[in-house]
């Protein structure tokens, strides 16, 4: 069969240069973010690799030795590991929450820009999250790293898997970010809110403690507590990172049908909405 027709009126060519436009704009914020995060700073990205290290010795001594949770047993890895049972899932969340915080204040920090040139408002939002993922990268790549020399828990066959959670994590988090950013420019009390709300967001995820710990056997409106736990949809995430990276399984149908019903909606949402405030960001920035 033939290929396609390229079309080459002047209106066609305008769309493919400002769709180049606009890559190159979201490359160059991205990695502005990427510098200005470690700039004179004499570790530069071993930061990335520290802070979470620091943090699971901070929450292993706290929930796995004071309070004695204990983590599963790898199914069927074998592993019995509460360092890795928490890391598997405390560096996407770190990345959820960082992106968010970040891209919360992304519009209204640069405004002096947007109120002088026109450029696509969604790209700043992105960008920040963009800049966040390429560090998680760095960090899941130095987690397997770790596992494999200090565990014995070799988890490399399972990239391709992990790499699809992350990308829809990335598409899920863009969605949350487009809404919390374009909401804050109305409503400055919006990053406040998301910092309040962030800290029980974590511990409603099972990130410190397993699922299991949930209670079946009691009902809030006739929903027991762990269905309703459930709706939180960044349980299928940590689950899904742990099946992976911890049991070494594949995550069931149930959660991946989760996860991208989660990504498609929050994703869709959030462009709709960004879309509806798009107009007058110059205006209340």
């Amino acid at each position: 069969p033939a290929s396609p027709r390229v079309r080459w009126t002047p209106r066609d060519m305008l769309d493919r240069l400002a769709g180049r436009l606009q890559i190159d704009l979201l490359v160059n914020l991205t990695l502005r973010d990427l510098r200005s995060k470690y700039k004179r700073s004499a570790l530069g990205w071993t930061w990335s690799v520290l802070n979470p290290l620091v943090a699971v010795v901070v929450y292993s001594a706290v929930f796995s030795v004071f309070l004695r949770i204990q983590p599963t047993t790898g199914d069927p890895s074998g592993l019995r590991s509460y360092a890795v049972f928490l890391l598997v899932t405390l560096l996407p969340w770190q990345f959820h929450v960082t992106s968010l915080t970040e891209a919360t204040r992304s519009i209204t920090a640069n405004g002096p820009l947007i109120t002088k040139i026109w450029f696509p408002r969604w790209v700043l939002p992105t960008s920040a999250v963009l800049a966040r993922f390429l560090t998680l990268l760095v960090e899941m790549a130095v987690l397997l790293v770790l596992i494999a020399v200090l565990e014995g828990h070799f988890a490399f066959a399972w990239i391709p898997v992990v790499l699809m959670l992350m990308a829809l994590q990335l598409l899920f988090t863009v969605g949350l970010a487009l809404m919390v950013s374009a909401a804050n420019v109305y409503f400055r009390d919006v990053q406040h809110f998301l910092g309040v709300a962030l800290a029980p967001w974590m511990f409603l995820t099972p990130i410190l403690y397993p699922l299991n710990m949930v209670p079946e056997d009691r009902e809030f409106l006739g929903i027991d507590y762990r269905t309703l736990y459930q709706l939180n949809p960044m349980v299928s995430w940590a689950k899904a990172y742990r099946n992976a990276l911890y049991d070494l399984r594949f995550p069931s149908a149930e959660r991946w049908l989760a996860i991208v019903m989660a990504t498609v909606i929050v994703l869709a949402v959030g462009l709709r909405i960004f879309r509806r405030l798009e107009p007058r960001m110059a205006e209340e920035v």
